[in-house]
This record gives structure tokens, C-alpha cells and sequence, in this order.
């Protein structure tokens, strides 16, 4: 169960991880591997606020999402630091000793995950899924006001009569969208929500989450390997590459003033209309999660590293009054 703390003030931050690393273990022809999939993830999130983790595929995004629910399971452990959430004199923890987050799922911290189809259970209609949801959390299913709340996100009444199988992509995606956000849960964690579906899609689907942030005050924690999708949505961004989040701060500050050498390469792969330079993709390999250098997890594929980059892992390091973070020796 998790564990609730009084706390002896409230504290402006909603949501603190601090050390985090979450591993899996494989087994393949009696060969154990671990994968190193978040490496001392440490940052603090406060209430109200749109958060992007931004990254390439493979580098533990999906990972620290499910870390930060609490999604854990057989191969997936959290082997130090802890996950904490905040809410007015209680403190609920996810940590090694085997505390858990399940108990405040749906109503105080909800994911939306890749996948709309797979998210729902193919034989159960709309609203079977949405009174099964109001049931286990103790409330009466009020047909009305879950019609109310398909209008918000833009979905019409009949839904609830149909299987998700029944559904296009996008209707799929709302209907996801709009069971993770009934009752009104403090923090919405979407995974890749765009993932698979036309632009046109994408732009509706990312002006609903915004829409919903801007009208709930939920916190939300948005997860996307596509960085031209964060400006106008976030208005705090992270950067992760190798496990480790590499650079941290507000969305304006790290579009104006990029420092982590991993980020700079990031935006400058956005194309921009009458640009016509070439496009150059980054030297070398990504990282090995089994396998992860002792240093700096970019420090293979960068132009500017020196040697303490392959000895010693950096820390996230605050270098202006903005509270722009890096994890670079070249600021050290």
C-alpha cells in the first residue's frame, strides 16, 4: 500500500523523484540481464504546470512514466530513490521498501498509455468500461454525467453504446483521454497519446490535452520522442537521452537557449519552412541500456567531450536564475 506522511507544510511541489532507478530484468537461455533503463533521475514538478519528457525511442521514457504511476511489476523494480506525490498534508510514496502508488489511481494520479486499442477492453462497450471505472472507486454510474464529459472532449453520447474496436484511432484516443481525466485526477501522465495517428489527428488530440490542463489545473507529465511538438503545450520541458534526464527547465528557456550538446542537435532536426540546410543526424550509436558507459551517457557520440565526460557522470546543475538545468561538464 503507499505509504501516506503528514507533512509539516504544504510545499509548493506536486510531485518530487528524487535518485530514481528503475531496472528490468530478462532472462534469456538462463543469461540474466539487467537493463538500466532509468539511471538517478532527479527533478520536481509543481502543481498546475504541463510538463514534456522529451527523447529518442529506447532511452527509458515510457519507463520513468510508469516509474512515476507506480506501474511496476515483475520485471520492471525500482532499485533506489523514490517517487513522491504531494496533496496538502499528505505525502504518498513509491519506493523500494515495496510501497506502492495503486490506491490513488484514477482519482488523484491517472496514465494515459500508447496504445489506444490495447488500453480498453475489447469486449466491453464504452459504458460498461466507464461504470466498472465509477464502481471500483465507491461513486454511482450517472449516465448523464459521463455524456457531459464525452461532450468536453468531443465525443458524442452513441459512443457509449459501441465496442473500442468500432472506434476510429482518434475517437479511440479520446475515449482514453476521457476516462483518464473523470474524476478529475491531480495528474494525468500521457504517454506517447499521439503516437499512430494522422496530423490532423495529432494537432485535435494535443489541443484537447492542452484544453484540459488549462481547465482542471491538473498537473500534467506529456511523453514524446517528437520535440516539435512541445512548443505552445508545455510550459516546463525535460530532455532525456541514455536513462538520464540531461536537461531541465522552462520550455522557453530551452528552445531560446539550448545547452546540453544532445539538445542542440534535438532542435536542430526541426524543420522550419524555407530552410533548405541539410539536416545532419547525430555520429554514432545510442546507448546501450545493458550496457551503459561509466560517464556521461552522450559522451560516445559527442563533439565536445573531454575525458572527465567518460569518467564521471555529470549532475543536473541549475546555471541561470531561470532555473534552467544541465547535466554537462563543458558548465562545470
Amino acid at each position: 500500500m503507499s505509504k501516506v506522511i503528514k507533512q509539516e507544510k504544504q510545499t509548493q511541489v506536486l510531485l518530487e523523484v528524487a535518485n530514481l532507478k528503475a531496472y528490468y530484468t530478462t532472462e534469456q537461455y538462463g543469461i540474466v540481464k539487467e537493463i538500466k533503463a532509468v539511471e538517478d533521475v532527479s527533478i520536481n514538478i509543481e502543481g498546475n504546470s504541463f510538463l514534456a519528457i522529451v527523447g529518442e525511442s529506447g532511452c527509458g521514457k515510457t519507463t520513468l512514466a510508469r516509474a512515476l504511476y507506480g506501474a511496476v511489476d515483475s520485471t520492471l523494480s525500482i532499485i533506489e530513490g523514490k517517487v513522491c506525490y504531494h496533496f496538502g498534508d499528505q505525502k504518498y510514496e513509491l519506493s523500494p521498501n515495496g510501497n506502492d502508488l495503486k490506491n490513488i489511481w484514477w482519482e488523484r494520479i491517472s496514465y494515459i498509455p500508447q496504445g489506444s486499442l490495447s488500453a480498453l477492453n475489447p469486449v466491453r462497450r464504452l459504458r460498461d468500461i466507464f461504470s466498472d471505472l465509477a464502481n471500483s472507486h465507491g461513486k454511482t454510474f450517472d449516465e448523464q454525467k459521463v455524456k457531459d464529459h464525452l461532450e468536453m472532449v468531443n465525443l458524442p453520447s452513441y459512443v457509449l453504446r459501441i465496442y473500442p474496436f468500432e472506434l476510429s484511432g482518434g475517437m479511440r484516443q479520446r475515449s482514453v483521454i476521457a476516462l483518464a481525466t473523470f474524476l478529475k485526477p491531480d495528474v494525468i501522465i500521457a504517454d506517447e497519446p499521439t503516437s499512430a495517428l494522422d496530423v490532423v489527428t495529432q494537432r485535435d488530440i494535443l489541443q484537447l490535452l492542452s484544453t484540459i490542463q488549462n481547465q482542471s489545473k491538473s498537473t500534467f507529465i506529456f511523453i514524446t520522442h517528437d520535440i516539435s511538438l512541445v512548443p505552445g503545450l508545455s510550459n516546463m520541458m525535460a530532455i532525456m537521452y541514455g536513462g538520464c534526464i540531461i536537461e531541465f527547465g522552462s520550455t522557453k528557456s530551452v528552445f531560446a537557449n539550448p545547452l546540453h550538446p544532445y539538445t542542440k542537435f534535438l532542435l536542430s532536426s526541426i524543420p522550419k519552412i524555407g530552410d533548405k540546410t541539410e539536416k545532419k543526424s547525430i555520429p554514432g550509436n545510442p546507448v546501450s541500456l545493458t550496457n551503459p558507459p561509466p560517464g556521461c551517457s552522450f559522451c560516445p557520440r559527442c563533439p565536445r567531450g573531454k575525458e572527465v565526460c567518460s569518467d564521471s557522470r555529470p549532475e543536473l546543475l541549475n546555471i541561470d536564475s531561470q532555473q534552467h538545468y544541465v547535466a554537462c561538464w563543458l558548465y562545470r
